[in-house]
């Protein structure tokens, strides 16, 4: 039968380039799997965290492969970002692109007697043509999830490298299961069980003895189980296991019953029953660790989705580890898995097939999985400009979905600037927008406006919002919170106001808070964080849940609680002040110093003013329902400094140098206003606008792109072409870099430029 070896420890890692032999003059360092090289350089802000190639190095001796196993052994990687190339003893063994898929190599007939060596070769490389290319998120190196060794004492057996993975595919439909898999044999016959393995008692409900097909090529059964039990998301998320034996070899995997759909004017279904979904996005690394986490990092990071009561996770934006999906499967979580497809398109026809690659993969190795109900087949795409290729790739990628899988549903996730007319949202079956309303552009009030809108242009679409947000940074804080403060009273403002609006419109089918953690960003330098994208409800190293969790916890679950707000804002010195908590209760009661001061109803976000502070400490406490919950306030004379963030320009000289030159004296830019001239452009134009005349793209290139180069040149490589965001929009991820004069010099510049008659 088939055995497995966990084989993670005793690697060997070297940071570098090498030859694949001649490793012995390398000096290695010893590791254990899982393991990044940017664990920390990946975090710490600069955007220059090592991307290139390094080795990892594995001994061991064929006595260590069970005797009689060693003529047909495997070897699978979780994952390797983003290159791998495998050698054993010398000899290259196979390669993968793609830096979130598992992939299996054959090693049969290749171990020697005695000593034996596996060098793997890693690169995590700016130029490669593997997705993803350039995003807002650090893309970590290394051999970050494990290593397996799959060996049998037969060469009859299930494939084992299908798509990096076991071929077996469960489609469950009504009182039907189909199962494929794929035998190494030939004339044999397998066993196909169906387990029911909810409960205490693990019941057989289904069997069918077949002949396998030809072999290599997939055999399909078709079996009937009476009166499934579904799968219902958090409520019951009732699973079943299938199991495929043949003589030498066994294959399983759960699966489950269930059905959705979604619905342009009434949002999302399973199983017949209206399911808003309402939830996170997750990045998948850690503080110190990188994407380099084990089962643990992955099970506290689901303790948290669950407290707060969200029915749905957004995987963004590759795939995730398979023990992720399985916990989905288990909690009843709603799954959008996607691949990293993102902020961009790649020309390249290697970029193309590496795109295509890593949606069969998805696909294949997370089939079975019941959670998932949508394949993302690109996000944020048309952040840089749109153009024909990029129509006719995701096009391809929604095609490849749908044949491979036609029960779920391929969906994209789009910059908010994208025009609702632009083939980026007719290209799958639904779709979203990822919108910032009250943070990179509009105000906190925007978000229903912004909703109705679209959802009123794209008509017979249905839609969805995938990312909202904003961020908050520890240190800081006010009473009265505003865009760009990076306080934690104004991220909460921002979800207050975006719960109001969705919860009032049926029509979308998801929405997806953006994001659950803190995650690394190497390439950021915002709110006084270096290298980190502060957007999460719960800090990088999960110590610290932010005010906005409390929020989404009064929203989404049932067990009753209470949360007192500003509990590390406790220096005030307003005369009154606003004490507001968080509860899941319909009725609270504020008491100050023991006295009860006021009795509000409501529901999830109560505000109590104004309230006196006497001198000194003052113990604040809400209580209702026989449960409470306090905070203390220290009255003091004047607004704390140590609360209130300071934006520090983080100018190079030779930035400065440049600005000074074309400002030159009386040049310089006097008027503080951004005026829009009716039939000329002007920073609110999209830049696809603007790029349309030479005056236009001149401008941008001579004010922007040019003086970036010296501190970005990747980001100014990208504004070279136009996309859907304006220059205003776009201000507000790059003002840091400049002058704060430069946006009103762009915009003079542009309102000199005559628009053409439509």
């Amino acid at each position: 039968m088939r055995r497995i070896i966990e084989f993670n420890e005793n690697w060997e890692f070297y940071k570098g380039d090498m030859e694949p032999i001649g490793s012995e003059n390398v000096s290695f360092e010893k590791v254990s799997l899982p393991h990044t090289y940017n664990a920390f350089d990946g975090q710490d802000g600069g955007n220059d965290y090592y991307q290139g190639r390094a080795w990892y190095r594995r001994k061991f001796a064929s006595d260590d492969i069970p005797e009689g196993f060693g003529e047909n052994i495997y070897i699978r990687f979780g994952a390797a970002s983003k290159r791998a190339d495998v050698y054993l003893n010398g000899s290259l063994i196979g390669s993968h692109d793609g830096g979130f898929s598992a992939f299996t190599l054959d090693m049969s007939g290749k171990i020697k007697d005695g000593d034996n060596e596996i060098l793997v070769m890693v690169d995590n490389s700016k130029d490669l043509p593997i997705y993803p290319m350039f995003a807002d998120f650090t893309f970590f190196g290394g051999l970050y999830r494990g290593v397996q060794i799959i060996c049998f004492d037969n060469g009859e057996h299930f494939k084992v490298d299908e798509y990096g993975t076991d071929a077996l595919m469960i489609t469950p439909s009504e009182d039907t299961v189909k199962v494929r898999f794929i035998a190494l044999a030939k004339e044999k016959t397998c066993t196909v069980a169906i387990y029911d393995v909810n409960g205490e008692n693990t019941q057989k409900v289904a069997e069918k003895t077949v002949s396998c097909n030809e072999s290599g090529q997939p055999t399909e059964v078709e079996l009937t189980v009476p009166s499934p039990h579904l799968w219902n998301g958090l409520c019951d998320p009732h699973l079943y296991k299938a199991v495929v034996t043949m003589d030498f070899d066994e294959i399983s995997s759960d699966f489950g019953f269930r059905s959705f759909n979604v619905d342009v004017e009434k949002g999302f279904f399973l199983n017949g029953n209206s399911y808003p979904l309402r939830g996170v996005c997750r990045h998948q690394d850690r503080e110190d660790m990188g994407w380099a986490i084990t089962s643990k990092e992955h099970d506290e990071d689901m303790g948290l989705i669950r407290e707060i009561g969200a029915n749905t996770v957004r995987l963004a934006h590759y795939q995730q580890a398979p023990y992720f999906y399985d916990l989905c499967d288990k909690e009843g979580l709603v799954v959008w898995a996607e691949i990293p497809f993102i902020s961009g398109y790649d020309s390249r026809k290697e970029a193309d097939e590496n795109l295509r690659s890593q949606l069969k993969e998805l696909i294949v190795q997370n089939f079975n999985h019941p959670s998932i109900c949508f394949w993302g087949v690109a996000n944020e795409i048309g952040i840089g400009g749109e153009n024909e290729e990029m129509y006719r790739i995701l096009a391809e990628l929604n095609a490849i979905a749908k044949e491979m899988d036609p029960t779920r549903l391929t969906t994209i996730a789009n910059v908010g600037m994208t025009s609702t007319s632009s083939p980026l949202f007719h290209n799958t079956d639904i779709a979203t927008y990822n919108e910032y309303k009250g943070w990179y552009e509009g105000g906190p009030d925007d978000h229903g406006i912004f909703a109705d809108e679209k959802h009123g242009e794209l008509k017979d679409i249905a839609l969805g919002i995938s990312e909202y947000g904003a961020e908050a940074v520890m240190s800081w804080h006010s009473a009265e919170p505003k865009v760009k403060d990076y306080t934690e009273e104004y991220q909460a403002l921002v979800h207050e106001k975006a719960i109001e609006a969705f919860g009032k419109r049926d029509y979308l089918w998801g929405t997806w808070l953006w994001n659950m953690f803190d995650f690394a960003a190497d390439n950021r330098d915002e709110g006084g964080c270096k290298g980190r994208n502060n957007k999460g409800l719960v800090t990088y190293d999960r110590k610290v849940k932010k005010q906005a969790f409390y929020l989404y916890k009064a929203l989404w679950t049932k067990e009753p609680f209470i949360y007192v707000c500003g509990k590390r804002f406790t220096k005030r010195y307003e005369e009154k002040v606003s004490v507001k908590a968080y509860s899941n209760l319909k009725e609270l009661s504020l008491f100050v110093n023991g006295e009860c001061m006021q009795t509000l109803k409501g529901e999830t976000c109560f505000v109590f003013e104004p309230v006196e502070l006497s001198g000194g400490a003052n113990t604040v406490l809400v209580s209702g329902n026989g449960l409470e919950d306090s905070a203390i306030f220290e009255k003091v004379e004047s607004i704390p400094s140590e609360y209130v963030y300071k934006e520090e320009k983080n100018l190079s000289e030779a930035v400065t140098q440049w600005f000074a030159s074309v400002t030159n004296g009386a040049q310089e830019t006097a008027v503080k206003e951004l005026v829009v001239n009716e039939g000329y452009l002007s920073v609110y134009d999209p830049l696809e606008e603007v790029y349309r005349y030479p005056e236009g793209f001149d401008t941008i290139q001579e004010l922007v792109a040019k003086p970036m180069s010296l501190i970005n040149p990747s980001m100014a490589d990208r504004m070279k072409t136009g996309g859907a965001m304006s220059f205003h929009s776009i201000w507000n991820h790059i003002s840091k870099m400049f002058p704060d004069d430069l946006i009103y010099m762009v915009n003079e510049r542009l309102n000199k430029i005559k628009k053409e008659e439509p």
